[in-house]
């Protein structure tokens, strides 16, 4: 029981953090756009109200109980609470009533939503049952069904919901937009912060299986999706556009604090056409200043690709790359830069620099100074021998690694 209250207060005192900075939205004005950045970015992450654009007008429009009840069935299946997207399930355990596609939804119905989402938590016991809570917690316009009083207290005290500073709910209202992604942006990080697993699902057509997965993991936690939104289905085998592509290396840039490479793929992205299909050669080329960007080892491979002329953009763009250890044509010496590029194979490749690039060696105290490179030999020490034969092992098997990658 000790652990449940640690578990309780973690997740009340990050809540709580949370609300300090948080608004009211009741009061939410034109600026939401502005003032729902992380709301909206986190509803683009797990591709909640898909169907909808965030501009200031879109936010504050009503939405229909089929809009929140699929956005609340992906927040709680992502949470790990629920197994399935399917708001069936929900429906099943009690959490949601039957739907009514063309009604929009009050926000008295949303919140009881989320409030049996925290009571289903707490049978499932995967949220922790607070000792002390009030069964008669209330809103001054708003008198809660005394079985949700409990929910209710306990989502008021950790920031899940608010009302107005005068303590009123408004319940008949309709939901607006702009108060869904609050609410179900509170309620995610109210069941993470205690002590939840947070399961990845950024796509409903990729699941936790998937070979893609742990790459798409890594993908989003270095800010490939902040600027672009592939929708609700990843289409891994469909092809990714010029635009998509260049997006998701320009958040990894941004995110890492390397905008200055941004002109440059911007400049490739116009030269291609930004609603085209992307090619090989796009994807080396926009991946080279990706490589080009990051701090790596570089080795003296050079790949020759019967295909690719010599001396030009593609040429160097490969040649980057081989020197970072990446290869991307065929076994049969072919690079095939004009074959359109599926979303699978341009993810696979940005999650291979942004994985396996290796930073340069950090020099000691009691190094020397750095010598230039020259084709007159050298003396090394056995060390120096035993060292260098190490490296060689391991670029070969890295090599044989991509070689052999299916």
């Amino acid at each position: 029981m000790l652990s449940g209250k640690k578990s309780f207060l973690a997740g009340f005192l990050a809540a709580a953090v949370a609300g300090t900075v948080a608004f009211d939205p009741l009061i939410i004005q034109a600026s939401a756009k502005t003032a729902l950045s992380p709301e909206i970015a986190f509803s683009r992450q797990l591709g909640l109200f898909d169907q909808y654009e965030f501009s200031n007008r879109a936010l504050n429009d009503n939405i229909s109980e089929t809009a929140f009840q699929n956005s609340l069935a992906r927040v709680l299946a992502e949470t790990g609470l629920t197994n399935s997207y399917d708001h069936n399930e929900l429906l099943i355990n009690g959490i949601i009533g039957s739907e009514r596609p063309e009604r929009t939804i009050t926000r008295q119905t949303a919140c009881e939503s989320v409030l049996r989402s925290i009571m289903y938590g707490w049978a499932r016991n995967s949220l922790p049952h607070p000792e002390e809570v009030r069964t008669d917690a209330r809103f001054k316009d708003w008198q809660v069904d005394s079985k949700y009083g409990p929910a209710l207290d306990y989502a008021l005290k950790t920031g899940g919901i608010q009302g107005s500073p005068a303590g009123a709910f408004r319940p008949k209202d309709r939901l607006k937009l702009k108060e869904a992604l609050w609410l179900l942006k509170r309620l995610h990080d109210l069941i993470i912060a205690n002590g939840n697993i947070q399961r990845f699902a950024l796509f409903s057509d990729v699941p936790q299986e998937h070979y893609m997965t742990k790459p798409l993991q890594n993908l989003r936690s270095a800010g490939a999706f902040d600027l672009t939104n592939l929708g609700r289905k990843l289409n891994g085998t469909g092809n990714i556009s010029s635009r998509d592509l260049g997006l998701i290396i320009q958040g990894i840039l941004c995110r890492n604090e390397k905008a200055e490479y941004r002109n440059k793929i911007d400049q490739i992205m116009k030269q291609f056409g930004l609603f085209r299909n992307a090619d090989r050669s796009q994807l080396a080329r926009m991946t080279a200043v990706l490589a080009s960007s990051m701090p790596h080892s570089e080795s003296n491979q050079l790949i020759l690709y019967s295909d690719v002329k010599a001396g030009s953009k593609v040429a160097e763009a490969l040649e980057t790359l081989a020197r970072a250890g990446i290869r991307l044509g065929y076994n049969n010496n072919l690079f095939a830069g004009h074959e359109p590029v599926s979303r699978f194979e341009a993810l696979g490749v940005i999650n291979r620099i942004i994985s396996e690039l290796e930073p340069p060696a950090t020099p000691t105290a009691t190094t020397e100074k750095p010598t230039i490179e020259s084709s007159a030999p050298s003396s090394a020490t056995s060390s120096d021998i035993e060292a260098f034969i190490k490296r060689l092992r391991s670029k070969r098997e890295r090599v044989r690694r991509i070689i052999n990658r299916e």
